[in-house]
C-alpha cells in the first residue's frame, strides 16, 4: 500500500513540474511579447520623428508637401 502511495505522490510531483514548465514557458512569451510592444513603440517614434524631420528639410528648401 505505502509503494502505491509513493507511486502517487511522484506522479503528482511529476505533473507539478511539467504545469511548472508550461507557467516558465507562458511567463517567457509574455516577456517576448512586451518587448517586441517596446520595439514596435520605438520605431513608431522613430518614423514621427523621421516625418518631422522631412517636413522640416522640405519647408526649409521651399518643398511644398
Amino acid at each position: 500500500m505505502f509503494e502505491l502511495f509513493a507511486v502517487g505522490l511522484e506522479m503528482q510531483k511529476r505533473m507539478i513540474d511539467v504545469q511548472m514548465q508550461g507557467v516558465e514557458a507562458a511567463r517567457d512569451m509574455i516577456d517576448a511579447a512586451q518587448q517586441n510592444v517596446q520595439a514596435g513603440m520605438a520605431a513608431t517614434q522613430a518614423q514621427e520623428a523621421g516625418i518631422k524631420s522631412m517636413k522640416k528639410w522640405m519647408n526649409m528648401w521651399g518643398v511644398r508637401g
